[in-house]
Parts: C-alpha cells; structure tokens; sequence
C-alpha cells in the first residue's frame, strides 16, 4: 500500500487509501442493509452471516485508515485531502449504521419469538 519507508505520501497514494477506504466501507454497508432485510424475514442465520461479512470489510477500511494515521503519528507528512477526510466519514457512518442494525436484528429476533 505505501512506499517502503515513506517520507511523505504524495496525493495519488492517499488517493488510493481513501478509494479502498469507500470500497470496504461500502461494500460492508451493503451487506449490513442485506443482513437487516433478512432478520425483516425471520433469516437470522444468513443475517449472522452477512453481519460478519459486513464485519470483515470494515476491519480492512479501518486497517488502511490506521496505517495512514499511524504513519502521520510516526512525523510522515500526509497531505490534507478532502477524498481522504470523505472517506473516513464513510467509515464512521457505517460503523454507526452497524451499530443500529445490529439491535434492530435483535428486535426482530425478539418479535419472531412472540
């Protein structure tokens, strides 16, 4: 993903981090709005299923995330880049809408036992 042993990350590599960014994040947005159609559907297996597919593509967001952070915490210069800061606001309202689904697949399991 990065340069060995950057100085600086230039704009088309923070470009790309940002890209695989929304990829991961997107892609986990999709499953967990196909998880929480399932749970609608009594489907709590598949719906286990999806959120943990959901789960993995946000961890591989969060990683290229971190990395780019971390580097910047290691005196790297990062560039500001609004793709960059887009991106991270995916990922923080994705994370959020995974919260949210995950009681709403708790509270159709609750209606489905009544």
């Amino acid at each position: 993903m990065f340069s060995e042993h950057p100085e600086i990350i230039d704009r088309d590599e923070l470009a790309s981090i940002a890209m695989q960014v929304i990829l991961h994040a997107g892609d986990a947005r999709e499953k967990i709005f196909q998880a929480v159609d399932e749970a609608s559907n009594g489907e709590f297996e598949a719906a286990k299923i999806l959120m943990g597919e959901a789960n993995t593509e946000l961890l591989k967001a969060h990683q290229a995330q971190t990395n780019t952070l971390q580097l910047e915490a290691e005196g790297i210069n990062i560039p500001y880049s609004t793709l960059f800061s887009h991106a991270q606001d995916t990922l923080m309202t994705v994370k959020t809408e995974q919260n949210l689904i995950k009681q709403m697949i708790k509270l159709y399991q609750k209606l489905g036992e009544k």
